[in-house]
This record gives C-alpha cells, structure tokens and sequence, in this order.
C-alpha cells in the first residue's frame, strides 16, 4: 500500500530500508482502521465520509514524516496546506454540534469531527516548519497562488449554491465553503511540482495520492446521499449537482498525478517519480 517497501528514499533517488517511522505510519493506520472496525457495529455507506477524513489525515501523516527525516520542506506548498487548514476548520464549525453533514453511524457522534480536528493540527504543525522551523528550505518563490482570493471566490459561490442540511443558512454555506476550497486546494501543490520539474518524493508523493483518494471515498458518500439533498419540493436538485460536480472535479484534477503515481510503484517499486510535463507558471 502507497509504497510501503519504500518508506525511505535517499537523497539520490536509490532504494534505502524502509524507514522505522514510516513504518509504523502504515502499521498505525491499519491499526486503527481495524480498531474502528472492531469498536463500531452499525458502520455502512454512510462510513465512507469518516474514511475520507482518516485517508486525508495519513496524507498529512506523510508529508510531516517527510520534514522529520529530511529537515526540509521542499517540495511542499504551504498555499495548499493552509487551503486545507481553512477547509477543515469551515467544516469543523458545522460538524461539531449540528447533524447535517456527519455519518449517521456511530463514527459522526465523534470520530469523524477529531479526524477534522488532527487534521488542523497537524496542518499548523507542518505550517509552522514551512514558515519558521525550516523556512531557509522553503521553495517560496514558487509558491505563490494568492490563496484568499481563491477562499473569497469559494465563498461567493457558496453563498449562490449551496445545500441545506443543517437549516441554517450561514453554516450550510461555511460548509459548502469548506467543499469548494477542497476542490481546488490541491493546485497550488500541483503548480509547485509542476515549476520545480516534475521531480515528486516519495513522501509527497503518498500525501498528494491520498487526497485524491480520499475525494474519490467522499464521492462514493455524496453519490449515495445525492437524493437527500434534493429539496423537498421536487424541483431541481442544484446543490446536490454542485456536491457532485465538485467532487468529480477534484478528482480529474488529481486524476493524472495518480495515474503516474500508481504507474511508479508498479513498475519501479518506488513512488518517487518524475511527472513527464514541465509548465513554466
């Protein structure tokens, strides 16, 4: 899974032993997957939500391993992490005390909503060595998509389109704020690998495929709760498109990224791998 015999890749690109700490990140994730499995008996499609989150927050797992070995932060965008920081907390400030938008198993009474919350906290962690800890190896210079114009654009169109889950109407639209940063959270990342050649970690690698995953888990939820956001008088189920239409395009945003991922470690053993493109932006 994710390149598991390959958890440490030197400098140079040669196959090294797999890492200790990366390891036991992947013997920590199944672990949990199976302590969920075992603690909660009313898991089902509506799971697939809390699955997205988990999947989500592995990726982030990844990449603060990556600064831990490497005492560097190259090759990650902090434009990207703090889009996500702010989509986890949007979503938090619905999720934790009202009913819409969790799974209705038992992982919505609190699991799902601490998922969200790690996921914050690492997100500032990892923040806090791109901006302080390891700033001298941030490549800042390529980084530089103005995020708040791409919040403010977000949540413009969240206040046109959005669901009504919760009944009210400001938190519905923080929600679908947080949904339509997701959408395009990961392109200042992809911009960033694109201006440094293509060239993509190991460990960068798995965070980036994760994400991708887990939008494709969170597709899988929303496909089958498209008809509960329809409205209840029938007409035209705009908000339940707009989950949809979101979500399908974060996933052929990231769709190619995932394609040369999976292709690296079938044929190389390796996610570490050089996308075939290089776009000057």
């Amino acid at each position: 899974m994710l390149g598991l015999a390959q958890g440490m890749i030197d400098s140079k690109g040669k196959n090294a032993a797999p890492d200790t700490s990366t390891m036991a990140a992947y013997l920590g994730a199944f672990a949990g997957g199976a302590l969920v499995w075992q603690s909660f008996h009313d898991l089902g499609l509506s799971t697939f939500i809390t699955l997205a989150a988990a999947i989500q927050c592995f990726g982030y797992i990844c990449l603060r391993l990556k600064i831990s070995q490497q005492r560097s932060v190259a090759g990650i965008s902090a434009q990207t992490l703090i889009l996500q920081a702010a989509s986890c907390g949007l979503r938090l400030s619905s999720t934790t005390w009202l009913q819409g938008y969790i799974p209705v198993d038992g992982t919505g009474d609190w699991l799902y909503q601490a998922l969200d919350a790690f996921g914050v906290v690492i997100l500032l962690d990892i923040l806090y060595c791109i901006f302080k800890a390891h700033r001298a190896t941030y490549q800042e210079e390529h980084d530089n998509i103005k995020v708040e114009y791409i919040g403010l654009g977000c949540f413009v169109l969240a206040v046109l389109v959005h669901p009504d889950l919760n009944n009210r109407p400001v938190f519905d639209t923080l929600w679908t704020t947080a949904l339509y940063i997701d959408v395009v959270a990961m392109a200042p990342q992809l911009v960033l690998i694109s201006k440094i050649r293509g060239e993509v970690e190991a460990l960068t690698a798995h965070f980036v495929s994760a994400t991708a995953l887990s939008r494709l888990t969170s597709l899988i939820f929303w496909y089958h709760g498209f008809v509960e956001l329809a409205p209840l008088d029938g007409s035209f189920n705009l908000a339940g498109w707009a989950i949809i239409a979101a979500h399908v395009l974060q996933v052929l945003i990231l769709g190619d990224f995932l394609f040369y991922y999976v292709r690296a470690i079938v044929k190389t053993g390796s996610a570490r791998f050089e996308l075939p493109t290089y776009v000057d932006v």
